[in-house]
């Protein structure tokens, strides 16, 4: 079961070539997925930043856990392959990981996420489990459903020691700092391991890492129903660049009202590299921190 799925520019969403509306398509997508079909997809103007109807779009496609193939042309003669070249379509053409194929597609959608009015109180939860609480530090992502997968401090090697002399350099480790991060976190299995969560979140290492120096981080999606919440008292919020699309226009701004030292960096996925948007003090190429 193929089903061929195009975006387009005006933000018409058509399904084998026929216009159709979002309740209709999650109906379609969801009876695609009990048949194991597969989603061939195209975006008119794919050079562009997504709007947001694509990004919806492609947010049905991963709930769903459908096999995805991208193609660059609207008569899906052709497929895209993960590092974004074109291909002549064949029957045995590879399929994208659905925590990778959004990438392709310049940016990551937001996942639907449970409304909470506890949201304050789920923050800071997961701010004591990762400050520790009366036990060893530990990373903590909070599902768009809004549960907790804890990642305990990573046990100490001679490469983790050596990569923590960089990170000190970042957000000294001679006082504990809040670290909130902004990054997809849909992952394929309800159980994940540490290498479902790597493909979600590529500089997990990097996160890991500062938790094991001694700083609370927790990762959370973005979700304007949470922004807030997920940014207070933070003293570095750190932001993966596939998901700015996806954020508020204000974010940044509403980010800096809540958190306790408004440092702001967007990890850039294409080099691998922290850009500071916003940082406290005047020193160069730092991050400070006024209390």
């Amino acid at each position: 079961m193929v089903l061929k799925l195009s975006v387009l520019s005006s933000g018409a969403v058509l399904l084998d070539g026929q216009p159709i509306r979002f309740e209709e398509l999650q109906r379609a997508l969801e009876t695609a997925k009990r048949d194991e079909g597969i989603v061939w997809y195209y975006r008119e103007s794919a050079a562009q930043a997504p709007p947001q109807h694509a990004l919806k779009v492609l947010n049905l496609v991963v709930q769903n856990q459908l096999r995805i193939s991208l193609s660059s042309k609207p008569d899906f003669s052709d497929y895209v392959d993960s590092k974004g070249v074109s291909h002549p379509r064949t029957p045995t053409e590879p399929f994208l990981d659905r925590n990778v194929m959004t990438e392709v597609a310049d940016g990551l959608p937001m996942p639907e996420v449970d409304y909470r009015n506890d949201i304050e109180e789920i923050f800071a939860n997961a701010r004591r489990t990762a400050a520790g609480d009366r036990r060893r530090a530990a990373l903590v992502v909070l599902r768009p459903d809004r549960r907790t997968l804890v990642l305990p401090a990573m046990a100490q090697t001679p490469a983790l020691k050596h990569a923590a002399l960089s990170l000190e350099r970042l957000v000294p480790a001679n006082v504990k700092r809040n670290i909130a991060v902004i990054a997809y976190t849909v992952f394929p299995s309800t159980e994940p391991n540490i290498h479902e969560v790597g493909r979600s979140i590529p500089f997990l290492g990097m996160l890991m890492g500062l938790t094991y120096i001694g700083h609370a981080v927790w990762v959370f999606e973005g979700h304007p129903s949470a922004f807030e919440a997920g940014s207070r008292y933070a003293d570095v919020l750190i932001v993966d660049s596939a998901m700015l699309a996806a954020l508020q226009e204000d974010w940044e701004d509403c980010a800096a009202v809540v958190m306790r030292n408004p440092n702001i960096l967007v990890h850039d996925r294409g080099t691998f590299q922290l850009r500071i948007l916003r940082k406290v003090g005047e020193q160069q190429g730092a991050l400070g921190f006024a209390q």
